[in-house]
């Protein structure tokens, strides 16, 4: 399956409780793909996120 993490803020993919979760989905086999939300600037960013969120089976928002 493939997941879509989304940050919204740095700390988030640096939080250990959000990295223990992300490892154990990715033991699991799961496909994960990760886009940091506070790095887009442009509108090409959104475009890959709106792209990566239809591509994918499931969205998680860390915040």
């Amino acid at each position: 399956m493939k997941i879509l993490c989304i940050y919204k803020h740095k700390a988030s993919t640096e939080n250990e409780d959000i990295k223990k979760i992300v490892s154990k989905l990715k033991e699991k086999g799961n496909e994960i793909i990760e886009f940091a939300l506070y790095d887009a600037k442009t509108d090409a960013d959104y475009d890959k996120l709106i792209d990566l969120i239809w591509e994918t089976d499931k969205t998680v928002c860390w915040w």
